[in-house]
């Protein structure tokens, strides 16, 4: 598991070659794209338009039998048909309610003509609607008015003024400069231009099938035209500029020489910030996602991938607590393995899940609970079964010694990647005041006083580095600021290692539910005579369903809380973007 290294490439080619050479790119499908238009914004879902046209289709009341076979089938121009259809009936919606709103406020006012401006001399016609009781305002004014209509308890009045008046006692209705027989002459038209709109929209649901399979190249033609927007042209050249895995660049240098391809390379300069690309194995690719759906690391930080996924493993275990849900879990992940084996995607997940149920099975066997029963004593379940659910000091000092390993761990894979730098020294007096911490606990429980002072010096001692050099680079002034700033995290450590505790309660939690469940299902089974054993089958389905979905759900959130809070604000302080890829889908 590792963050590749990646280098910066700068290809010149000429201009009559660009479509050619970012479609073999696309093929290639190693490099990022570093715009060179700072006016471009990053393309975030190439596919938005064309999932927009098929769902336009597809939400089409009526449909015409789809065409799986047509040798003449365009999708480019098919899209772009549907959503310049989608476009164009949306105006049309739009104006046609605005024409209703329009005849409706003149509805009123009777049939007229407007007449024009210069037939009044510059005078216009002002609608108002006035009150009954505030006709004596408008009488009272100067304002030249004529009353339309009346009724119980409105009056319907135009004002003619060359500007629009002032001490009406009432809002302006806004008629508009058209008269209601035009109004209704094209609202009729546009409801007819709307009723051409859908029949056309219901022959061009023939074509959503074969748009369906054809979503990949969509997407992949829009790529292109948005990275062909990011490069740099100046006839009769183009320039692009990327990012691309160290390891690729023999093959692209070969592709460049092969196509008269100017390539530069470069490493990251200080200045830069490349994407992070991880790298593991297929069976802890999983891990990758898990660690991507908090925050992905800095292109200088380290890859936490595979410790994410087994210690996310070991929490989720700990928190159910029981190796027969762990059963149930193994049939469903059974059951779904070969649907997962479709797309990438689900094929890392499945080992993710495998890892999840093996763990799962083997802290149950660890505590001896399967639906919260017990092996026989004398079987080979009982021998495995080493921890007792009920002895809260032993499950509450194995999940504090965990939380030491988990923050520990973090601290020193932080510091590892300074090497032998002082920038390591404050992640390195972090963990040893965490250790000497934990030693100190230990000692208080065991009654071992020899090795309090050891420890405490030891505590001291990280502490003094953390104050010493958590600013190096610094000025003095500074870099003691940033010290003292740096020790305010000493309450974080222990609340961080605390915190831990949740596996133990979560556990305790998951484990006396199922008993509690299976306590009732026996109390009924001895208290109704014959129909007793149909109320405790529906109580132990019921309740041990309903505390594995509680468990799996805290497995989940609490499992993954403990690594993307507790361990990387000590592990993984740097966040940087995900590499992506200029990769070709539809093939």
């Amino acid at each position: 598991m590792a963050i590749l290294p990646l280098s910066k490439l700068t290809l010149v080619g000429h201009q009559a070659d660009k479509d050619r050479v970012l479609e073999d790119l696309q093929v290639l499908g190693c490099m990022e794209i570093i715009s060179l238009a700072p006016d471009v914004p990053p393309l975030a879902d190439p596919s938005k338009q064309s999932r927009e046209a098929l769902l336009y289709l597809e939400l089409c009341p009526q449909k015409q039998r789809p065409v799986t076979i047509a040798a003449d089938f365009n999708p480019v121009r098919v899209e772009e048909e549907i959503l310049e259809l989608k476009e164009r009936t949306h105006r049309l919606e739009l104006e046609r309610d605005a024409l209703m709103q329009r005849i409706e406020a003149l509805a009123p006012w009777g049939e007229f003509d407007f007449p024009l401006i210069e037939e009044l001399a510059g005078l216009r016609f002002w609608f108002y609607i006035v009150p009954t009781n505030r006709m004596r305002e408008l009488a009272r004014s100067e304002l030249i008015w004529e009353e339309v209509k009346r009724d119980g308890r409105n009056v319907y009045v135009v004002v003619i003024s060359d500007g629009e008046p002032q001490g009406v006692p009432a809002p302006r209705i806004r008629t508009g400069a058209v008269s209601r027989r035009l109004l209704e002459r094209r609202l009729e038209d546009v409801e007819l231009e709307l009723e051409d709109a859908s029949l056309e929209r219901i022959r061009l649901t023939r074509w959503r099938t074969l748009l369906s399979r054809s979503l990949d190249a969509l997407e992949d033609r829009a790529a292109r035209k948005h990275v062909a927007g990011q490069c740099f042209d100046s006839a009769p050249v183009f320039a692009l500029q990327a990012w691309a895995p160290t390891e690729s660049l023999k093959t692209l240098g070969a592709y460049a020489e092969q196509n008269g391809i100017a390539m530069e390379v470069s490493d990251p300069g200080p200045d830069d910030k490349p994407p992070t690309l991880l790298r593991n194995a297929e069976r802890r690719r999983g891990g990758e996602d898990l660690v991507n759906f908090y925050k992905t690391p800095g292109y200088g930080s380290w890859d936490p991938s595979g410790v994410v996924l087994y210690s996310f493993a070991i929490f989720f275990a700990m928190i159910i607590s029981d190796g027969g849900y762990g059963l149930i879990l193994a049939l469903v992940v059974a059951h779904y393995w070969k649907r997962m084996s479709g797309s990438p995607a689900g094929r890392r997940w499945r080992w993710v899940l495998t890892t999840l149920v093996v763990a799962t099975i083997g802290y149950g066997a660890l505590v001896g609970s399967f639906f919260g029963v017990a092996p026989p004593a004398g079987t080979f379940p009982a021998r495995l079964a080493v921890l007792d659910m009920t002895d809260t000091p032993t499950l509450m000092g194995l999940a504090v010694t965990i939380g030491v390993i988990h923050v520990v761990l973090g601290n020193l894979m932080d510091a590892g990647r300074y090497g032998w730098s002082p920038r390591a020294l404050p992640s390195l007096g972090w963990a040893v005041f965490v250790v000497a911490g934990y030693t100190l606990f230990l000692a208080a429980q065991f009654g071992a006083d020899t090795v309090r002072t050891p420890a405490t010096l030891a505590a001291v001692a990280g502490l003094v580095l953390v104050l010493a050099f958590s600013g190096y680079g610094a000025r003095p002034l500074g870099r003691l600021g940033k010290g003292l700033a740096a020790l305010t995290r000493v309450t974080a450590a222990f609340g961080d290692v605390l915190s831990y505790l949740r596996l133990f309660a979560l556990g305790l939690a998951s484990a006396s539910l199922a008993i509690a469940f299976n306590n009732m299902a026996a109390g009924a089974w001895e208290a109704v005579p014959r129909v007793g054993i149909l109320v405790a089958v529906a109580i132990l389905i019921i309740g041990h369903s309903l505390n594995l979905l509680l468990a799996v759900a805290s497995g989940f959130i609490h499992g993954l809380r403990l690594n993307v809070i507790e361990f990387f604000n000590w592990g993984l302080p740097e966040e940087g973007p995900l590499f992506r890829p200029f990769r070709k889908k539809g093939v």
